[in-house]
């Protein structure tokens, strides 16, 4: 993950107060993926959805997004998503929730989570198909999006269950897409 992307947590964060009820939507999205698991969220930048949803541990890179959260009480570990510092099956799930796009070796990442996770990944993120304009706009911002976490996570499983979340954003609508692979369907 390109640490320099994440300068503004207050800006990032902010979004998410001006758009209360979609965040209120994701939230619900994220939470009927994960059911009641323990879980661990990685690259969860200001703490916005996995310590909301009361994760286990918070894993981020960027050194700004970790104090700004540490304000708001969340704990960190602070370590790569390609490279994690948990042991094997340590946590029931790995939480992606809009950060594996911004990971380089999305492969590694999925590896490093699958060994980890006891039971699932759960990764959640914009559908760059139907979501194209909103995508494009985050390319703009942030150079290290590569929307080809998709195609990344089909590699890594084929068969990883899908769900989406159609979503209205001022006059544009958007479409979130969910994978969740189960780990008892697919052995590393």
């Amino acid at each position: 993950m390109a640490e320099d992307d994440f300068t503004e947590p207050e800006k990032y964060d902010s979004w998410y107060e001006k758009y209360r009820d979609i965040y209120q939507k994701e939230m619900a999205f994220l939470q009927r993926l994960l059911e009641k698991d323990r879980f661990v969220e990685i690259g969860a930048g200001t703490g916005r959805f996995g310590g909301e949803l009361g994760a286990f541990a918070l894993v981020e890179i960027s050194e700004k997004m970790i104090k700004y959260a540490l304000k708001k009480g969340y704990e960190y570990v602070r370590a790569d998503g390609q490279n994690l510092p948990f042991r094997k099956d340590s946590v029931d799930s790995a939480l992606f929730a809009f950060s594996l796009p911004f990971i380089k070796d999305q492969q590694r990442a999925l590896k490093e989570a699958f060994y980890a996770a006891k039971k699932k990944i759960v990764i959640v993120d914009l559908d760059p198909e139907l979501s194209k304009n909103y995508v494009d706009g985050l390319r703009s911002l942030y150079k290290s999006y590569d929307p080809s976490f998709i195609e990344n996570v089909k590699r890594f499983d084929k068969d990883a269950k899908t769900s989406r979340l159609t979503l209205q954003i001022d006059s544009e609508r958007v479409t979130l897409i969910g994978f969740v692979i189960h780990k008892q369907d697919k052995r590393k």
